[in-house]
């Protein structure tokens, strides 16, 4: 006598427990590519050409906020920079202003997420210092280079001649200086006389002896 037998029932609750296990690991297997497809395939929305323009303007402004030295308009692989694109083109449509748009970001990222900082406060400071720096560094080239031309331009110190009217009192010193030595002046001319003092006359009686 065979015992054993098949319960129809329960082959049939065994197949439907399989057939949904199927289906939901095929369902998971194929979600991912499926929405990738489904966001490949949504177009990106329209723009005027004015919003457009205004808009590359103002992305060439704001920093990209995962990508080090890359603006928006700079990172067109990045999601996150393709969505501030997209808000930055539906704010332009809107009819809000640069300005407001900036505001925006900065509220949202901080003071960073500007390519440029603002002319203001502390950031004012940032702009003016390497000015400050250079017109700083010409001046003082300015005044080396001038004082450079007037020290090669300076005119030579004359020496002074001597004066006519001081020979006398040289001849004298002179005389008195080789006396003292036992020699003889080498200055020419007349007897010398002291400053002030007649030349002495001549002998007559030393004539007629001649």
């Amino acid at each position: 006598m065979n015992t054993s037998y098949s319960n129809p029932y329960a082959t049939r609750l065994c197949l439907k427990a399989f057939l949904s296990l199927a289906v939901l690991a095929a369902l998971v297997t194929l979600f991912p590519s499926l929405s990738g497809q489904a966001n490949a395939q949504t177009p990106p929305p329209v723009f005027s050409d004015a919003v457009e323009n205004s808009a590359q303007s103002i992305d060439r402004m704001i920093m990209c906020p995962v990508c080090p030295s890359k603006t928006i308009d700079q990172a067109q692989e990045v999601e996150i920079s393709r969505q501030m694109r997209v808000i930055v083109r539906e704010m332009l449509a809107d009819g809000s202003e640069r300005q407001e748009i900036l505001d925006f970001f900065v509220q949202r990222y901080g003071q960073d997420i500007l390519a440029a900082p603002p002319k203001s406060g502390a950031n004012l400071v940032a702009w003016l210092l390497p000015v400050g720096g250079v017109a700083a560094a010409l001046v003082a080239v300015f005044f080396v280079i001038r004082a450079m031309t007037n020290r090669s331009t300076a005119p030579a110190v004359s020496i002074p001649a001597p004066d006519d009217s001081l020979s006398p009192y040289l001849q004298l010193v002179d005389r008195h200086l080789l006396l003292n030595q036992g020699g003889t002046s080498n200055r020419t001319g007349t007897g010398v006389q002291s400053p002030g003092t007649e030349p002495p006359k001549a002998d007559p009686e030393a004539n007629k002896g001649d």
